[in-house]
């Protein structure tokens, strides 16, 4: 195989192989370079198979997130009205319903833009190269224009992957199974689509549509691993504060 940065296809090899979040003991030893490559070069896929990385790929795009927010604010009012009071704010205060499920969408809301906000500062302060798809090139991306509207200049950390990953977090930390009746399995199912297929698809989309290098996609969501451990709790007990 050629190295990336002679490579034809992706004009912009040369800068990141200089780019020294792209030069670590990491990237050399999961040979992340050519797998960049390899998966920036895929010719096609099938038309279904695209429709799952685009439907991965755009999930995080600005104008679907009052899609997420809606999705959380219906998630967490059916868990509490179908089984013990367990999401996040519930366990910690006594409210009823209706308030227990706006604080719960206020504390996601602000888990996104605590997110954005870190996301963008990274951006900043690496400022790296995003991929380059060449002009003229035989491969097919039927949903590249879409996937790649509205992001922002530089390339690490993803954004898409620290708000898929903090997404998940969020769903597993403070909207639990709404009822007894639901089984351990059905945790596990859960768990293994959010974190063993949602969030891999995520990052392979935003890869495959030439919107970031694979270096860029582990930096989100570790980002987001990080503030859930760090600073989203602090936040969540904020707003519980505010709201009492």
């Amino acid at each position: 195989m050629s190295h990336p940065s002679s490579y034809p296809g992706i004009t912009s090899y040369s800068r990141h192989d200089n780019e020294w979040v792209y030069s670590t003991i990491l990237t050399r030893r999961l040979k992340l370079t050519a797998l960049n490559q390899a998966i920036h070069s895929i010719p096609s896929v099938s038309y279904p198979v695209e429709i799952f990385i685009f439907g991965c790929g755009y999930a995080f795009n600005p104008v679907m997130f009052p899609w997420w927010l809606g999705l959380i604010h219906a998630m967490s009012r059916y868990s509490l009205e179908n089984g013990p009071s367990t999401t996040y704010e519930a366990s910690h205060m006594s409210i009823d319903i209706e308030k227990a499920t706006r604080v719960n969408t206020a504390f996601y809301f602000a888990s996104v833009l605590l997110t954005l906000v870190f996301t963008e500062l990274g951006k900043a302060t690496f400022a790296t190269t995003r991929p380059q798809s060449p002009i003229k090139h035989t491969w097919t991306r039927r949903y590249g224009s879409l996937v790649s509207s509205l992001k922002s200049k530089h390339s690490f950390p993803s954004g898409d992957c620290a708000q898929a990953m903090n997404l998940c977090l969020f769903l597993y930390r403070c909207i639990p199974a709404p009822s007894p009746k639901t089984t351990l399995m059905s945790h596990l199912i859960r768990d293994c689509l959010l974190f063993g297929l949602f969030v891999p698809g995520v990052a392979f989309a935003r890869v495959f549509y030439w919107c970031h290098w694979i270096e860029d996609c582990m930096g989100g969501a570790s980002l987001a691993i990080l503030l859930h451990w760090w600073l989203i709790p602090t936040i969540g007990e904020k707003i519980i504060q505010i709201t009492k």
